[in-house]
């Protein structure tokens, strides 16, 4: 049977979180425990581990989406399952991926622009962590963080 991957609580307050990266698309194969997406809620960013093995067989939400806590926002098919069938089985009624827009329903300027930019390195080589709020402030900016230095803890930009 397959497994629904729901959108998860982190806090008491927290009551839906913002898709910002798929680690995984339809019809990758998935162990329990692997990242599946990255979402961002009004402080951090998470990443999400699939709760089951098998096949991902449908991305419920595109990039940029709010997913209200409890949602599925994916669905992984077990070993021996019909990929094809559970996928159908969620595309009456469930809501489609969809681009990022702005308000006004206009794609937003640059907005899969940031996942494209070279990331940012530390000085050991490593990634340099960079926070939600600025993530989102130099995509609006047009900025490439892998030109920043980052000046908070362990050289995280802030």
């Amino acid at each position: 049977m397959a497994a629904e991957v729901v959108m998860p609580k982190f806090g008491l307050t927290m009551v839906e979180g913002t898709i910002q990266r798929w680690f995984k698309n339809e019809g990758d194969a998935i162990n329990a425990g692997e990242a599946l997406f990255e979402v961002e809620t009004e402080k951090v960013l998470y990443e999400v581990e699939s709760t089951a093995g098998g096949t991902v067989a449908k991305l419920l939400y595109g990039l940029e989406a709010v997913v209200p806590v409890g949602l599925p926002v994916a669905v992984i098919a077990e070993a021996g399952e019909d990929v094809a069938e559970v996928a159908a089985r969620y595309s009456d009624g469930a809501p489609a991926p969809q681009a990022a827009t702005s308000p006004a329903g206009s794609p937003i300027p640059g907005a899969g622009s940031a996942a494209a930019a070279p990331a940012a390195t530390a000085a050991d080589g490593k990634r340099a962590p960079v926070t939600p709020a600025a993530r989102k402030l130099a995509a609006e900016h047009n900025i490439d963080t892998a030109s920043l230095t980052g000046t908070g803890p362990g050289g995280r930009i802030t």
